[in-house]
């Protein structure tokens, strides 16, 4: 199954030793719909919050499917004194967008 995936970064310690620290996932499926995944680390609430606000303004303006460019787009939407997105890549190892979050997840 063809998915893209980039992963989050927060901004740490932005005074004396800025860094960018990988705190979630963002998966984008084949399709049809809405087929997406996006997952954090344990107390990432804030970049939560932001993903979920995001899907549900989908919702309800009704969009019925993302088009390919959909993580590239979000990618460069946030802001480099908060954090960043990684690059998308595709990939065909997992069976499921859903999968490939949780694996993902787990290596960061």
């Amino acid at each position: 199954m063809k998915l893209r995936y980039m992963v989050e970064y927060a901004l740490r310690d932005r005074i004396r030793e800025p860094r960018y620290e990988p705190v979630g996932v963002w998966v984008q499926g084949p399709g049809p719909g809405l087929d997406l995944v996006i997952e954090f680390l344990p107390g990432n609430t804030e970049a939560r919050e932001e993903a979920e606000w995001i899907v549900n303004r989908l919702v309800e303006n009704e969009v019925r499917t993302l088009p390919d460019d959909f993580l590239a787009y979000h990618q460069a939407t946030l802001s480099p004194y908060r954090g960043m997105r990684g690059q998308v890549i595709e990939t065909n190892e997992f069976d499921s967008a859903e999968e490939c979050a949780r694996r993902i997840l787990s290596k960061l």
